[in-house]
């Protein structure tokens, strides 16, 4: 009498592949899809820090600080006692000094951690207002413009803001978020 081995047959054994493929597939989405929203968070949360910094320089200035016209915040320092530095683009942190005594508004300035996406700084011409850009990964957040009136999405760059590798999407100003064109 023949005695059966027990195991599994080709079948089975690609019956299970295949849902190990199609769970592991559905996985590296979502985490994909999370990582992009994240992301994004993060980006949002560091134009908020920043316009709080410049709502703090415009209480002790009277004015938003100028830009370099690449969009960055110009900073000066104290560069000898009771001595400013002529401004310069902030790169790590956002300073000011006024009357001889640097402030310091961010210790560290945010930046974006995709070196291809950049945060874009806008004064007005009379530095009264401001307006700080940045480009959204996820293309369905809520908080991406779109054209007014509509759910058609677009982008600031009419504005002049440059964010990088991607469209400037989503805008930040003295008032608030600016969800519509």
């Amino acid at each position: 009498m023949r005695r059966q081995m027990g195991g599994f047959t080709l079948i089975e054994l690609i019956l299970v592949m295949a849902i190990i493929g199609i769970l592991s597939v559905i996985g590296i989405g979502s985490f994909t899809q999370a990582t992009v929203k994240s992301k994004d968070t993060q980006r949002k949360n560091d134009l908020n820090q920043i316009a709080k910094a410049l709502e703090l320089y415009y209480n002790d200035a009277g004015s938003y600080p100028s830009s370099n016209g690449s969009g960055q915040i110009m900073c000066s320092s104290t560069s000898a006692p009771d001595t400013c530095s002529s401004p310069a683009a902030c790169t790590t942190k956002f300073t000011y000094c006024f009357n001889g005594k640097s402030t310091i508004y961010l210790d560290k300035l945010p930046v974006d951690a995709d070196n291809a996406r950049k945060y874009y700084y806008k004064p007005d011409a009379s530095l009264s207002s401001f307006a700080y850009y940045t480009s959204l990964e996820n293309l369905e957040d809520k908080d991406v413009v779109v054209i007014s009136g509509t759910t058609t999405k677009t982008d600031w760059a009419s504005d002049g803001a440059d964010c990088g590798s991607s469209p400037c999407n989503y805008k930040i100003t003295e008032t608030g978020l600016i969800k519509a064109k």
